[in-house]
């Protein structure tokens, strides 16, 4: 295996397990992502189509370049494409390339991204949202390995891998009619399914700490210190976006410098997933606190949790402080703010 040095991940994309593959953080030890990342290791070392399905947040795309940099085309080109944003009339074009003169505007020869990625790989990120009558030219593409650029007459062969990736089972379109069976077949040589963030709760805390001292280090603040209390219940937290909304409830923490609390009272509005269990704060740290989703300001809900710590507390300030994590001082100023310090 090819490793690197440990590296920043994009904050946006998320990471996975504790190896480094190139310049991307790969961070887990739960049995699931483990599987997961043997299959990718073991697939990385042959061109054949690999498909990526996970919802959204998973890390779909960290997968798909573990894939480049473990496989021998690890010098070539990595390009992820986004299918749906690709325009429709010029489909072709933009996937095959153009010889100057083509059409209007065509003023000079155009590589394309899959001849742009010849010697690597392009990611086909988000391919079940490809139109189904564009589906045909991808299907194309898998069988024969060649393009014919627009404009030209005769094919150009391609030394391209190709890797999918969809936040929805592709099994399941085709039998609904919104994609084509041939080219599920053609992309269906190894599925790879990433299992969602709720599913491995040990790749919570690890994800966390990763973030916290990603994100003091991004906002050259110290880093942020998340009480046992707390972490339990993140632990619980059903995370609907994944590693992509952990990932951004530990920048809001440096972003707002709020005290820590858990997701529904720093804004997280993505709904509740069917079948995780609610999540109920410890008795004995938040008294009754609701800790359901609520609509109301960041400033409501702080004034909110410092009331219900507060009332727990019998009104002692320093054990309120202690239940929400924030020194006294800072728990005197807020109360201040907020109004709260007229029983005291």
């Amino acid at each position: 295996m090819k490793d690197g040095g440990a590296k920043s991940a994009s904050p946006a994309d998320g990471s996975l397990s504790g190896e480094s593959v190139g310049s991307v953080p790969l961070i887990g030890v739960s049995p699931l992502f483990t599987h997961v990342l043997d299959i990718v290791d073991a697939v990385a070392k042959h061109d054949c189509v690999v498909l990526l399905e996970g919802e959204s947040g998973t890390g779909k795309e960290l997968l798909a370049k573990r894939i480049h940099d473990l496989s021998n085309r690890s010098d070539g080109p990595f390009i992820p494409v986004n299918c749906p944003g690709v325009s429709e009339s010029l489909f072709e074009s933009q996937f095959y390339g153009h010889v100057k003169g083509a059409f209007t505007g065509a003023a000079s020869d155009t590589l394309g991204m899959v001849r742009a990625a010849d010697g690597g790989t392009l990611l086909l990120d988000e391919v079940g949202e490809l139109p189904m009558h564009l589906q045909p030219k991808l299907l194309r593409l898998l069988q024969e390995y060649e393009v014919t650029p627009v404009g030209k007459s005769s094919p150009v062969a391609v030394n391209t891998r190709f890797v999918a990736a969809t936040n929805r089972p592709l099994a399941s379109s085709v039998a609904e009619g919104d994609f084509r069976s041939d080219l599920y077949h053609r992309l269906n040589i190894v599925r790879i399914e990433i299992p969602p963030l709720r599913s491995r709760p040990e790749d919570i805390e690890p994800l966390l700490d990763f973030y916290l001292d990603h994100y003091a280090s991004l906002y050259r603040m110290p880093r942020r210190t998340l009480g046992s209390g707390l972490r339990r219940l993140l632990r619980e937290y059903p995370w609907t976006g994944n590693v992509r909304e952990l990932c951004a409830y530990v920048e809001r923490l440096y972003a707002t410098n709020v005290p820590p609390m858990p997701p529904t009272f720093l804004g997280a509005d993505e709904p509740v997933h069917p079948t995780a269990k609610p999540i109920e704060p410890a008795a004995e740290r938040m008294g009754q606190l609701d800790m359901s989703p609520v609509c109301c300001t960041l400033a409501q809900a702080e004034a909110m949790a410092i009331r219900r710590a507060l009332e727990a507390s019998g009104y002692n300030r320093t054990a309120a402080a202690r239940t929400l994590e924030i020194h006294r001082s800072t728990l005197l100023r807020k109360m201040r703010t907020y109004g709260l310090d007229g029983r005291i």
